[in-house]
């Protein structure tokens, strides 16, 4: 292709999505569509631009090596960014919670050409999907054992995941009150990965000691109480709490 006949490429935005996502962060990807009006391919040679969420900057990565600009065609050039949203806002929940956050990009895709590198500048901002936190409800707790002093009850933990993506949970800790009555706390236990609008039962097995909890005790053995859980999700250094409560019926264990 000569020189002289040479006509500069043209570059429009796609869209904006989410991939990689997690409790402590995320890929912003920004997909451009480079349009070649030549008779002869063209190939990508470099991006420089800069990228930020809600006002602050992030790390902004590069498209894969070897993107090739079709003849009379055109390709997709994706932008990615990772965003760490504890960089973003100091609580995870809060931010998480808005569901869309601002974004703006400026920079430019360079095109190899026979009369160099052509730059494509774009300058674009708008909003973002967030993911969602999942919705934590309260299974039916069931009493593994009883005694006159003691029970040990399984508390499930229901997660739903109202996403279109599958969202990693890490592990699952909380605290543990019967009728208002602190009765024990759980470690870690795992969650891991609730599939796209799936959801996943995790169960926090506790010990009830009665001489702790008088009113707690009353309630498992009358086999209705109000079940509280104060929680907290950790994936990735990110933590992220939640508050559960309801009042449920008990029932017997296998």
């Amino acid at each position: 292709m000569a020189a002289s006949g040479f006509q500069k490429p043209s570059l429009s935005f796609k869209d904006a999505s989410l991939s990689d996502v997690t409790l402590s962060g995320a890929t912003v990807n920004l997909v451009f569509t480079v349009t070649n009006p030549n008779d002869a391919a063209l190939s990508l040679a470099e991006t420089d631009y800069k990228f930020s969420l809600e006002g602050k900057q992030v790390v902004a990565g590069k498209p894969p090596a070897g993107i090739r600009i079709p003849a009379k065609g055109s390709s997709d050039v994706t932008l990615p960014a990772s965003v760490k949203f504890a960089d973003i806002a100091g609580s995870i929940a809060d931010f998480l919670r808005k569901e869309q956050a601002n974004y703006r990009a400026e920079g430019h895709i360079g095109v190899d050409t026979p009369i160099g590198i052509a730059a494509l500048p774009f300058e674009k901002e708008g909003m973002v999907p967030l993911p969602k936190l999942p919705d934590v409800s309260l299974g039916t707790p069931k009493i593994g054992s009883l005694s006159l002093t003691s029970a040990r009850i399984d508390v499930p933990l229901i997660f739903a995941n109202k996403n279109p993506f599958a969202l990693p949970l890490g592990t699952v800790s909380g605290a543990l009150r019967i009728e208002g009555a602190d009765v024990g706390e759980v470690g870690a236990q795992p969650v891991g990965r609730v599939g796209a609008q799936a959801a996943k039962t995790v169960t926090l097995p506790v010990t009830v000691h009665f001489s702790q909890a008088i009113a707690a005790a009353k309630a498992i053995r009358e086999g209705r109480a109000h079940v509280a859980v104060d929680g907290q999700l950790a994936s990735e250094g990110a933590a992220v709490p939640f508050h559960v409560e309801h009042d449920l019926e008990f029932a017997q264990g296998n």
